[in-house]
């Protein structure tokens, strides 16, 4: 006689509900295997591949600083392995850069560095013992014995020496060219000191339109608010004559090609007298 085996009926409900579960746990442990597999086979990729090295460096806010200047202090190269790149020291390094004041260093994309610095307020160079050095825009010097590579692309000042710079003849004239108009500051394109006697604080400003002014460091803001109503009112009288603005002393006008005078009033509208 056999024997037949029994299932009750709640045994079989807990049985094919059982069912759902184990198949949907195969699947998860099938989902996660897989996914193991592809991150394995990724990282493989990536790590012998190009895409695991820096490729692109991109710098905003260089004016006088070169890249390369930068890319050597930080030592970086494009085999170096972008996810081993460590921003915070990357930043110290530029900082040692004498004219750098900030620094901010973002990784983008897949392998690519973006820096953004800025420099110090460079208002030009000045012509010293044969070689120039930067000047700040509160008449401040460079030194020499930082490694810095002097490219001279703003205004240049010419006819300084060590013992000047120890009057402060510097430091006023850049803090009254400072406050000139951005037009006229453009429009110079290189400065020489030369002093007279009784006047220590004069230069002459070389300008890209052809003329000369001579000013004082004291007075030139206020006189050369009135450049352009002088130019117009000389060119009324000398039409494309280019010369020299004795704005220093009796404020007139000098042309390169005469001895002639022409006396230069600007208290009022500019108006202008011959002489």
């Amino acid at each position: 006689m056999t024997v037949k085996k029994v299932v009750s009926i709640e045994q079989y409900r807990q049985k094919s509900k059982n069912k759902p579960k184990k198949r949907l746990k195969k699947k998860v442990k099938s989902f996660f295997f897989s996914l193991f597999i592809i991150l394995i086979v990724g990282s493989i990729f990536y790590f012998t591949s190009s895409l695991s090295k820096l490729s692109v460096i991109y710098f905003e806010g260089l004016h006088y600083v070169s890249r390369s200047e930068l890319i050597h202090l930080t030592g970086l190269t494009y085999q170096d392995y972008f996810l081993e790149l460590d921003t915070e020291k990357i930043a110290t390094d530029i900082l040692k850069h004498p004219l750098i004041t900030d620094v901010t260093v973002k990784k983008t994309g897949i392998n690519q560095l973006n820096i953004e610095v800025k420099e110090k307020d460079i208002i030009g160079c000045v012509e010293l013992d044969g070689g120039f050095r930067y000047v700040l825009s509160d008449g401040r010097l460079i030194d020499n014995d930082q490694a810095i590579n002097v490219t001279c692309q703003g205004t240049v000042i010419y006819g300084l020496t060590k013992e000047t710079l120890k009057d402060s003849i510097l430091s006023l004239f850049i803090q009254s060219m400072t406050k000139l108009d951005p037009i006229l500051i453009n429009l110079i394109k290189e400065i020489h000191y030369e002093p007279m006697y009784g006047d220590i604080n004069r230069f002459s400003l070389f300008l890209k339109d052809g003329n000369t002014i001579n000013v004082n460091s004291y007075s030139m803001v206020n006189k050369l608010k009135y450049y352009q109503t002088m130019v117009d009112k000389v060119s009324s009288l000398y039409e494309g004559v280019k010369g020299t603005y004795h704005l220093d002393v009796g404020d007139y006008f000098e042309p390169y090609s005469s001895s002639e005078k022409v006396l230069l009033r600007d208290e009022n509208n500019g108006l202008l007298t011959e002489e």
